[in-house]
């Protein structure tokens, strides 16, 4: 993601209410009853595009727990708060 981790933090926030929440030292834990999602994010180096510098992350989500509809609609409402504009 061009995302830089205090950025990704921030946006990460809305999708968090009604998850119990514990950092991991590269993430987060969430926890929702018998569901429980891992969010990781490492550090990539910038890509530098002429004078543009972007931030990078990659980021990686596991599910434990949860059904196959469950795991959709929390990869639908990620995406749905990660979206950026663009033309």
């Amino acid at each position: 993601m061009s995302l830089a981790l205090p950025e990704f933090s921030r946006q990460l926030q809305p999708l968090l209410s009604g998850w119990t929440v514990s950092r991991l030292a590269d993430g987060w834990r969430l926890q929702q009853g018998e569901r429980g999602v891992e969010l990781r994010c490492q550090p990539l180096p910038t890509l530098q595009m002429g004078a543009l510098v972007l931030p990078r992350l990659a980021v990686s989500i596991s599910f434990d727990g949860g059904s196959a509809d469950q795991q959709a609609d929390f990869m639908d409402d990620f995406q749905r708060h990660f979206r950026r504009g663009g033309g």
